[in-house]
């Protein structure tokens, strides 16, 4: 922290000075979670994220890239005015969330409106800009809160119920809630902040969370902490609606959020590996006499349970990011085909060859699992940076082979319907193997081919051979170029 604080940085140290003081009611406690849990659901999000947006948006009024914005001149007389700002009316463990979250919005106002997008990115740099100048000011206590708690965007909007955990049933309604928890570093992988995401204090917290020094546990408030009877903000009549000030509200329709609530508030506990009691330690060991089959029946229902849960804490857009989990999804699938096949062959009365089929299906996993261990490489910068350009060009490549079929389908069809009457699967094949670089598959066909069907003949394999290698060679060099230009923040 710095050397100044203001009147709610203050009471915030006496809340949390409170709540260590207080031995009596620590002592009736199971669990001391590191989550003021109280305090973080009373910080005003709502209110802070569209102060923090009117701050930016009425003092932001032309494009800058992040090198202009970053220059002695433009920080001193654009940025730093707002960070003072901030810093004196909105700073709370909440104003990293809601500079990330007017990061992620500017970036859609970009998308959704063209002719403003120049100014709504620029903005976007400066809430991000803003956030990274402010990471210093939290110490490694503040920093674990602001980063990862699960803020709920709409607290503090007058008449809205903050979710709360009531029931297993409430799990069903998380899917119709038009706002739902999420963490500072969630919302800075959505709206790609990369430089935030870069900067040597968050990837501190991201290594100590890869670590385990930092551990997060769903249930623990639940031993401790009933659900309130009444909600955080109690209910108004007055309406509100979105405007040019609030669009984050976006229609919001108050009634359907009150009926409903998201579970999964979560703690977290630093863990230190002096402290480990030999219980722990005894979990980590397995029995000496469980066969190779007991084994591997244990791991596998233990990865798809910890990937049915992953993905469904972070859902489909935010799971599929992360490139090992790309794997770990084709994993799954064919651990779920292997164990579907298995139990359908109980039921044959000679499931020899379904088995057999099953034992394919589960040997084909190796392709996948083995390059899965060396996720362990992902800290060396050289290494990360090829993953990265790797799935990229995996993208384009797809884009390029779609184009490719389009453009061979032509041809396909030609060669099956000319006079020589050729068989479809045969021409299919003919045409892959020239693709893939085999050309004696034309000569063997040359001599039984007319004039226009070897002009054509000619003209595909100059075609797959030149145009299609071109502009393969071209597209992948690009990707890798990309993502070679900032290769710091994109290991980070």
């Amino acid at each position: 922290m710095g050397d100044q604080y203001v009147e709610g940085d203050e009471e915030q140290d006496d809340e949390d000075n409170r709540l260590d003081d207080e031995d009596g009611v620590r002592r009736s406690l199971p669990v001391l979670p590191l989550f003021s849990a109280s305090y973080l659901d009373s910080l005003p999000i709502y209110n802070i994220t569209h102060a923090i947006r009117v701050v930016v948006q009425a003092r932001t009024e032309t494009s800058l890239t992040w090198e202009q914005l970053r220059s002695p001149q433009v920080s001193q007389f654009l940025v730093k005015p707002m960070q003072q700002q901030i810093r004196t009316q909105h700073f709370s463990r909440a104003t990293l969330y809601a500079l990330m979250a007017n990061c992620l919005q500017f970036h859609k106002e970009s998308q959704l409106y063209p002719g403003n997008a120049g100014t709504s990115i620029t903005r976007a740099k400066v809430c991000e800009l803003l956030a990274v100048k402010l990471l210093k000011e939290y110490n490694t206590r503040e920093l674990i809160d602001a980063l990862s708690y699960d803020f709920y965007p709409l607290q503090g909007l007058p008449g809205i119920q903050l979710p709360v955990t009531n029931s297993k049933a409430d799990a069903t309604a998380k899917a119709g809630l038009t706002a739902a928890r999420t963490s500072t570093l969630e919302v800075a992988i959505r709206a790609s902040a990369k430089h935030f995401l870069a900067h040597p204090l968050v990837v501190q917290q991201l290594e100590a969370i890869w670590n385990g020094a930092i551990t997060f546990y769903s249930s623990a408030d639940t031993l401790h902490r009933g659900p309130p009877s009444t909600p955080v903000y109690p209910p108004s009549k007055s309406s509100s609606k979105a405007d040019d000030r609030t669009p984050l509200l976006g229609g919001h329709q108050r009634k359907e959020i009150a009926a409903q609530a998201v579970p999964g508030r979560r703690s977290v506990i630093l863990y230190d590996p002096r402290n480990a009691s030999l219980f722990k330690l005894s979990r980590l060991r397995s029995g000496p006499h469980e066969s190779p089959l007991l084994i591997f029946w244990f791991w596998s229902a233990g990865f798809m349970l910890d990937e049915l849960v992953g993905f469904n804490e972070q859902g489909f857009s935010l799971y599929i990011m992360s490139f090992w989990n790309i794997f770990d999804l084709g994993i799954l699938v064919l651990l779920i085909i292997y164990y579907c096949m298995r139990a359908y062959g109980v039921f044959l009365v000679d499931p020899g060859h379904w088995n057999d089929q099953a034992y394919d299906v589960l040997a084909a996993n190796a392709i996948l699992l083995l390059p899965r261990i060396f996720s362990v490489l992902d800290h060396y910068q050289y290494f990360s940076q090829l993953l990265i350009a790797f799935r990229l060009m995996a993208v384009d490549l797809a884009a390029v082979l779609v184009l490719v079929l389009i453009s061979c389908s032509g041809f396909f069809v030609f060669f099956t319907l000319s006079k020589n009457s050729n068989d479809a699967g045969e021409v299919a094949y003919k045409i892959f193997q020239i693709l893939m670089g085999f050309t004696p598959a034309a000569w063997d066909k040359w001599p039984t081919y007319g004039i226009l069907e070897r002009t054509l003949m000619g003209l595909f394999l100059i075609m797959c051979h030149f145009v299609v290698v071109t502009i393969l060679i071209t597209v992948l060099t690009n990707s890798f170029m990309k993502i070679a230009s900032n290769a710091t923040e994109e290991h980070q």
